[in-house]
């Protein structure tokens, strides 16, 4: 069973946009543990299955449209999900993974003892790896995103496929949203509600009150 992080759906006001944030199917080198960044790795079939059961459990949540990363493995997702909801798709480049620089492609246990990973990895910090991107840096990408998406929309309830370490960290930096550990890595194909109300420009966790 795949973890659903929101409350049953409801109509929301004309002025807030609800987005329902996914991460990709499992990868090759997710089962690898790799690290991807923004380079890429095929879907495994259990990212297939996975894909087509977070499309299943989406069908009655009224999804008007799916905005994707253009990387292929959260391409993929995203158009495994709208041959189910039958909703138009668009692609964003900024929604694309962090840029992990020199790490990219890099076995998790030789990254982890890069220098000073906890506070590039685990943390969100405006560190970054060699050539990379800083979390904070890749969560104010994220966040811009989603803004001028909503702000470019007439739909009430989005879908945006994207990847782990760039929503951990809009998260956790711009919702303050409290992960059970730091180094636990969001799973394939869990999935966020969150709310943007565009008279206060801010955001909120759908939460089961």
């Amino acid at each position: 069973m795949l973890p659903l992080y929101f409350a049953e759906f409801f109509i929301t006001p004309l002025t807030t946009t609800r987005f329902f944030l996914a991460r990709h199917g499992e990868t090759q080198w997710n089962k690898q543990q790799k690290l991807q960044g923004q380079l890429d790795s095929p879907l495994t079939q259990n990212g297939i299955n996975q894909a087509n059961q977070l499309a299943k459990s989406l069908t009655s949540y009224d999804i008007e449209l799916i905005v994707s990363s253009p990387l292929p493995r959260a391409l993929l997702t995203a158009e495994i999900i709208q041959q189910q909801l039958l909703c138009r798709q668009f692609v964003d480049e900024q929604l694309m993974e962090r840029h992990f620089g020199q790490w990219q492609g890099m076995l998790m246990s030789e990254a982890k003892l890069c220098k000073s990973f906890n506070d590039i990895f685990l943390d969100v910090t405006n560190l970054a790896p060699p050539q990379g991107e800083s979390a904070q840096e890749s969560a104010k990408r994220f966040h811009n995103s989603l803004i001028n998406i909503a702000n470019n929309s007439a739909k009430t309830n989005i879908l945006v496929v994207s990847h782990g370490d760039i929503l951990r960290s809009f998260l956790s930096f711009y919702l303050a949203f409290n992960f059970p550990k730091p180094s636990d890595e969001l799973v394939n194909c869990c999935i966020f509600a969150i709310d943007y109300h565009q008279p206060s420009n801010t955001f909120s966790v759908v939460t089961n009150d």
